[in-house]
Formats: structure tokens, C-alpha cells, sequence
């Protein structure tokens, strides 16, 4: 008796097709996990230099954070306040509600952060940046460059429209960061900038990490399918045995 060769064929292709199931299911891991920030948003130019995220979200609310080289603590909390009272003055938003300074968890040693938390509408807003007074805000700190962004979540929309120096204008989708501006001092004043920003209300919650969820339990019950043994292996096993021998005659 010989083997079946559809059910050899079978068992031999279920590992490489397990394991494929399994590099697509940790993209996709991957792809999920991603980090908003990228390196474009770290401080770049001579010390002190700055980076400034202004994070109007839905569900993690509002944030200034500061990003900095060649600046201390202090200095940075300062500025971060005056960033965020500027970027969003009471005149504008009455009601918002501008925090204390959070502990830095920044593990870098070269990068100093100050993030100050910020409560505001989650009706639609529009708002405008510009060089002077995130310059008369950065003061404590006296940086040779600075990089302004504003960057929302999937639940908030974003439009920026900038006149800064190499800036392009667009409308972004949800969940991104745009640049707003970008000065670098060389022997003369900073280059002047104005940017009008409008973040859109609050949305419900998006239904795609449920989908990628269902997507990642099915992706994992055909690896698991595909890589356990199964009846199959069981039936080439006992196929492939030698005959048993023939029962002896009864007299």
C-alpha cells in the first residue's frame, strides 16, 4: 500500500503557508503599532534648537509638546506654557484650560521634552500660528532654529494653510502631522511665517481597528490550522506502514 500523493502534497505545503500567515500577521502588527512621530520632527539645526507639536485630539484631548537640543528642563517647561497660552489665548478659547507641565519619560540624553496638557471644544476650531509669537514664546529658551507641526488623531480632520518659507499648503488626512512653519537663524532675524490651521470636530470611533482585529483572530486560526498536525499525517503515517501479514490458515 503507497502513500496518498494528494495527501503528502498537502501536508508539505501547510507549514510554508502557516508561516506566510504568520509574516502577514506581524506586518500588520507592525503597521498598527507605528508611531505617529517620525525623524523629520525631531530638532534639527545648531543648539538650542526646537521642535513644536501642537497634538489637537480626540480621544488623548490636547497637547503642546516640545521637543529640544541644548536646552534645559526649566527653560523648556517655561516655554511650553507660553507655547501653548500662544498658540491658543483665551481670547480664542475662552474655555480652555491650559495644565502644568507633565514628568519628561524621555529616555533620550541629547533630547529634553516638555509636553503641557491643554482641554478645548471638540467642536470644529479654526486657529492661526505665526512666527512672532511662537518666537515671544520660545524666549526662555532663545533657539537658533525652530519646527512647528500640528498633528491630530483618526477622529479629528486637519487643514493647514501655510506661508512659510518652503511650506506647501494642503489638506492632510486625519491622523497625520503637517509642518506649520520653520525658522533657522543665520546672522539676521528669524524668517517670518503665518499659518491657518482648522481641525475638525470630533468624530465617532473609527470601526478599522475592529476590522484589523477580526483580521488579525482569522490570520491566526489559519496559521494554527495550517501548522498543526493533523488527521492527515496521521492517514500517510499508517498508509506508508508495510501490509500486516496474512492470517494463517485454520485446519
Amino acid at each position: 500500500m503507497t502513500a496518498h500523493p494528494h495527501i503528502s502534497d498537502r501536508a508539505r505545503l501547510r507549514r510554508p503557508v502557516g508561516l506566510a500567515l504568520i509574516a502577514c500577521l506581524a506586518l500588520a502588527l507592525a503597521a498598527c503599532s507605528a508611531s505617529e512621530s517620525s525623524s523629520e520632527q525631531l530638532p534639527i539645526g545648531p543648539a538650542p534648537s526646537i521642535t513644536v507639536l501642537l497634538r489637537v485630539g480626540g480621544d488623548g484631548g490636547t497637547s503642546v509638546q516640545l521637543l529640544a537640543t541644548g536646552a534645559t528642563q526649566e527653560a523648556l517647561n517655561a516655554a511650553a506654557g507660553a507655547v501653548a497660552r500662544a498658540a491658543f489665548p483665551t481670547a480664542a478659547f475662552p474655555t480652555a484650560q491650559i495644565g502644568a507641565p507633565q514628568a519628561s519619560t524621555s529616555t533620550d540624553s541629547g533630547l529634553t521634552v516638555s509636553t503641557v496638557p491643554v482641554q478645548l471644544p471638540t467642536t470644529a476650531m479654526d486657529f492661526t500660528l505665526d512666527s512672532d509669537s511662537m518666537s515671544a514664546a520660545l524666549q526662555p529658551v532663545h533657539p537658533k532654529a525652530v519646527g512647528v507641526w500640528v498633528c491630530t488623531d483618526d477622529r479629528r480632520s486637519l487643514s493647514v494653510n501655510s506661508a512659510a518659507p518652503g511650506a506647501v499648503s494642503s489638506d492632510i488626512v486625519s491622523g497625520q502631522c503637517q509642518v506649520a512653519g520653520s525658522t533657522l537663524a543665520h546672522d539676521g532675524p528669524l524668517a517670518a511665517w503665518t499659518t491657518k490651521v482648522s481641525v475638525g470636530a470630533v468624530e465617532a470611533p473609527s470601526k478599522l481597528p475592529w476590522l484589523i482585529g477580526a483580521a488579525i483572530v482569522v490570520a491566526l486560526i489559519l496559521g494554527a490550522w495550517f501548522l498543526w498536525p493533523r488527521r492527515s499525517k496521521q492517514l500517510e503515517t499508517s498508509s506508508a506502514s508495510p501490509p500486516l501479514p496474512p492470517v494463517p490458515p485454520v485446519h
